[in-house]
């Protein structure tokens, strides 16, 4: 199993970070590589229509109680699999704003594993990137 990690911290409250990222189908509202997101009829899946082309689907597998959760890639165009991923807010202890973590853990699929974990790298930053243009930094 690969394992990805990554992290930004923003001047903005752990509350007003997760009104922006917290739902599973906010996607599209903050990741530039995400061009639509849809929900299944129970909501517990979303289709991400890719920016340029292709879908992955996901699906939501828990929402924790403070600011976080997890989902796993049903289909998708990436080179990994058994993929199992949660993004989350906290509050920096110092109380200066907030600090958004995404974590995945998977297995290459048709790749070596250090090409899987810098694709995964890349989606992560491109995504906490646009989160610190968002909040100003």
């Amino acid at each position: 199993m690969s394992k990805v990690t990554l992290s930004t911290q923003l001047p903005a409250s752990a509350n007003s970070v997760w009104k922006l990222i917290g739902g599973f189908n906010a996607l599209p509202d903050w990741h530039p590589a995400i061009a639509k997101s849809e929900l299944s009829d129970d909501g517990s899946e979303r289709t991400l229509h890719l920016v340029g082309g292709g879908t992955i689907v996901e699906r939501l597998e828990t929402v924790g109680d403070e600011r976080t959760y997890s989902y796993s890639v049903l289909k998708s165009p990436l080179p990994v699999r058994d993929y199992l991923a949660t993004i989350g807010v906290r509050p920096n202890v110092d109380g200066t704003g907030c600090t958004v973590e995404w974590s995945g853990d998977f297995r290459a699929a048709d790749v070596p594993d250090n090409e899987a974990v810098r694709v995964i790298q890349g989606i992560y930053q491109v995504g906490l990137d646009n989160l610190s243009r968002i909040f100003g930094i």
